[in-house]
This record gives structure tokens, C-alpha cells and sequence, in this order.
């Protein structure tokens, strides 16, 4: 089935600007022009948008990121959840173009060789390729906010710690429950609805009513 640009916009909550822009950067196929005046898209065009945004939110991905991945030998939009759990590293900022060394961090911010190196030594802060990318400034920053106000950083320890058990559990889970789906790619993408989504959702949520709960107490 193919559709109008009119259509395409309202099925994808999508600006005919940046499904233009898609286009032309060679992430949507070309439409066909049955006339001058009328471009027709094809129906493939709908889920290739929303996997453009899925990986623009949950990744924060740039369209040069997604360009490159599309642009590998064995991709197709049909898989690209599957796809997606081979290019991770690229996709969560190792191919970001802006990089920090070192050098760049300590002439920027008010940190010492010392806690950086402590920093990355306890694992709340992490070097992507040798280098930093504009998250782990980020990153750094809420770090250095907390040492001003006076915050311990062995609070920080805490959320490693149960970070890299969740982790290790959510790593055998998804290797056991990816070896036995039918569908890989569909299961691709529950997953990462799971950790990316549904995992934020349920601290954030558990947090507020903790919140909730205390006050009440008080």
C-alpha cells in the first residue's frame, strides 16, 4: 500500500520536514511520482520512522549513528531490533563525533587526576574507546555537584553496586530468553522496551511512593 505525505505525517506523528530529511539522508526509499505533483511512499516507511525515533529517544542516537548501522552489510529494518543488540556499543555514545580526553576534563573542570582515576576505578564513570563523550561530562558534573554540596561519594557506591547485579542478572536473562524466542528481532525489542522504558518507569515510580510513604510517617 502506498500513501500520500499527508498520511505518512499523521500515522508517524512525523514532520513532513524531517521525513524529507530522512529521505535525503538515504534512511527512507525515494517515493514514487505517479505524477508531478503527487509522491506516493510505501507502508514500510511507517515502521522505518518509528524505529528511527525508538533509537532518537531510548538511545539518544544521532542520524550519522543510525546511517552507519543501516549502512552495515547484514542490516535491514525488519530486523533492526536485533540489529540494534550487535551495535550497542556504538548506539550508547562510543561513536558519538565529540570526544574529551583527560587533559580536556581536567583543564575544564575542578577535578584531579586522582578522583578521576577514582572515579572510573569504582565505576561511575566510564571511558568509551580512551575517551569521554559529552554524557560522561554530563555525568561528571552531577559528580562534582554532589562533593560541593557535600554528598558522600560511598552513597554513589551503592547504586553500583546494585547496578552491576541487575546488570549480570539482566545479561544471562536476555541470553536465555533471546536463545529461545521464535522471533528474535520481536523479542529484541521487548527487551529493550524492558530495561530502556519499563526499568526507568519502575525505580522512578517505586522512589515517589517511598517518597510518599515517608512523609506520611512524618
Amino acid at each position: 500500500m502506498s500513501m500520500k505525505m499527508s498520511e505518512l505525517v499523521t500515522l508517524t506523528d512525523t514532520t513532513k520536514s524531517t521525513i524529507l530529511y530522512y529521505v535525503k539522508e538515504g534512511l527512507l526509499p525515494e517515493p514514487q511520482k505517479p505524477k508531478p505533483n503527487l509522491h506516493l511512499y510505501d507502508e514500510s516507511c511507517i515502521e522505518i520512522i518509528k524505529f528511527i525515533k525508538y533509537l532518537q529517544n531510548n538511545f539518544d542516537s544521532s542520524i550519522s549513528e543510525i546511517k552507519t548501522m543501516a549502512n552495515g552489510g547484514n542490516f535491514n529494518f525488519e530486523n533492526g531490533f536485533e540489529t540494534v543488540l550487535e551495535t550497542l556499543d556504538m548506539l550508547m555514545g562510543s561513536a558519538h563525533q565529540s570526544t574529551y580526553t583527560d587533559k580536556y576534563i581536567y583543564e575544564h573542570y575542578e577535578v584531579t587526576p586522582s578522583e578521576l582515576e577514582h572515579y572510573l576505578d569504582i565505576g561511575l564513570l566510564f571511558k568509551r574507546d580512551g575517551a569521554y563523550t559529552s554524557k560522561e561530562l554530563e555525568m561528571l558534573e552531577i559528580l562534582l555537584n554532589l562533593k560541593n554540596i557535600g554528598i558522600e561519594i560511598d552513597v554513589m557506591k551503592t547504586y553500583v553496586k546494585h547496578a552491576r547485579e541487575l546488570a549480570k542478572f539482566e545479561v544471562e536473562f536476555t541470553k536465555e530468553f533471546l536463545t529461545k524466542a521464535e522471533d528474535k528481532n520481536a523479542a529484541a525489542k521487548a527487551l529493550f522496551d524492558t530495561t530502556l522504558i519499563l526499568k526507568p518507569y519502575l525505580f522512578n515510580m517505586h522512589t515517589l511512593k517511598s517518597y510518599q510513604q515517608s512523609e506520611k510517617k512524618l
